[in-house]
């Protein structure tokens, strides 16, 4: 591999990783929150549906059934929906 496609993969994978860790903050985040008050957030997040599931993915399953169960029905099945692994790019 040349040095040049290296330092691309190179600060391709430092960016990924940082990218990673802010979705794991913001996970731990919403996770310390009531639901009701983490469900109200994720349904004004609708113009970055993408980040929603990152975050609700990394959640464990509780604490995301349980934001999702306080949520609008409409929106929770939306982000179900982008949830699944055979429809996601995740």
């Amino acid at each position: 591999i040349d040095p040049e496609s290296a330092a691309a993969l190179y600060r391709q994978a430092i960016t990924q990783i940082e990218s990673d860790a802010q979705v794991q903050e913001y996970a731990k985040a919403y996770s310390a929150m009531k639901p009701k008050a983490a469900a109200a957030i994720f349904e004004q997040m609708t113009d970055n549906l993408d980040l929603a599931v990152k975050i609700l993915n990394t959640m464990n399953a509780d604490t995301r059934g349980s934001i999702l169960a306080a949520m609008d029905p409409q929106v929770a099945a939306m982000l179900t929906k982008l949830m699944d692994p055979d429809q996601s790019q995740y």
